[in-house]
């Protein structure tokens, strides 16, 4: 391809850009009623907590389902097969890993996850009877130094998450509700765990040039930074999504400062030689659901702030970090590019959507609200 046809093709591929990002929202979809009000972790009182732990550990005791039905490739996904003795909670993170490919650094990253926190929250309630929202944590509230002696990682056994596990047993955790009673199915039997990491130390992690975060983790996600997703990228989602889910932006950071479960480590000594770590099983920890509740939050707060972002979208299929310099392009997903009728993989446990039912979180197929 000549210098010339490149830029012609870089030129067609920028109009294309700005007409999705632009296009309108199709006026055809039912709202719902009366919203769920979804709130702070810590604004719950100690029986409101206990309730949605019950619930989540309701969700563990049932068994698995056989409406689980991978459609990943399993030579990119490299994960093992569904373990048939595990958990309906289980059957969650196993999508997460089979989907793992096509929902980080492609357009499904935002509305997929917010889909996926909102069916958890579906199946606390009409499975196991939690009459509250899926809460999330306000994780600007802890960004210092002092993060990791943080009051949210309450030590209760009855509404608690925990803090962290001993380095001495692979960062098991030994107090919290998930201490005990909580085994983990994926990639293969194991208790939950975390392992405070204060920094990174890799300035190219994906080994294609994009830069690490090699701060103090907490760094990326202040409230300052927050303010600055949320009040810039004016009708820019491809920007505002591109900055969220970089490894500097405030999405990454928690789950490798948190690490273990949350940050797709595997576990030492069970898991076998050819275990790949990443974000696949981290789900595992019940605080993935709280920390992208509160990702959802981020990218809510975003779509209010101004009527140009609201029906804002723009995101490739082919994942960024899959072919060299493809990120630097396309940060978001290469093409071919998704559009509001892109349908959002299930895997046979979520409910069927397009893209568009899940833009609006007060939709007949979400009908929620931030507090």
């Amino acid at each position: 391809m000549t210098g010339f046809t490149k830029q012609i093709v870089l030129a067609l591929l920028l109009t294309f850009f700005t007409a999705v990002q632009a296009a309108p929202a199709p006026a055809d979809k039912k709202g719902c009623g009366k919203p769920l009000v979804r709130r702070e972790w810590r604004a719950l009182s100690e029986g409101e907590r206990k309730e949605w732990v019950d619930a989540v550990k309701c969700l563990h005791k049932m068994p698995h389902k056989s409406a689980l039905k991978p459609t990943g490739n399993v030579t990119l996904t490299r994960i093992p097969p569904v373990d048939t003795k595990s958990s309906y909670y289980d059957d969650f993170v196993y999508l997460h890993m089979d989907l793992n490919p096509r929902i980080h650094f492609t357009g499904l990253f935002l509305p997929w996850h917010r889909a996926y926190v909102a069916d958890f929250e579906h199946a606390l309630r009409t499975e196991c009877g939690y009459k509250g929202a899926q809460p999330y944590w306000d994780w600007t509230q802890d960004a210092s130094p002092d993060f990791p002696n943080s009051k949210f990682f309450d030590p209760s056994p009855e509404h608690g998450f925990g803090g962290w596990g001993d380095p001495d047993n692979d960062y098991e955790i030994s107090t919290g509700a998930f201490a005990k009673g909580f085994e983990r199915a994926y990639p293969v039997p194991h208790n939950l765990r975390r392992n405070y990491t204060a920094q990174g130390s890799d300035p190219d992690p994906f080994g294609d040039g994009t830069p690490g975060a090699t701060l103090p983790f907490w760094n990326y996600f202040t409230q300052d930074r927050v303010d600055l997703l949320v009040n810039g990228f004016v009708g820019d989602f491809n920007a505002f999504h591109a900055q969220f889910e970089g490894t500097t932006g405030a999405h990454g950071p928690i789950h490798v400062s948190v690490a273990g479960d949350l940050g797709g480590d595997c576990p030492q000594g069970l898991a076998p030689p050819d275990c790949f770590p990443g974000p696949k099983w981290t789900s595992n920890d019940p605080l993935f659901m709280m920390h992208h509740s509160m990702v959802d939050k981020i990218w809510y707060d975003w779509q209010k702030k101004h009527p140009e972002n609201f029906w804002s979208y723009l995101g490739g299929t082919v994942p960024a970090h899959s072919q060299p310099g493809l990120y630097a392009q396309f940060p978001t997903g290469g093409p071919p590019f998704m559009n509001f009728s892109t349908e959002v993989p299930t895997d046979g446990i979520m409910r069927e959507s397009i893209i568009y039912d899940v833009m609006d979180t007060k939709s007949e197929r979400l009908c929620y609200v931030y507090e």
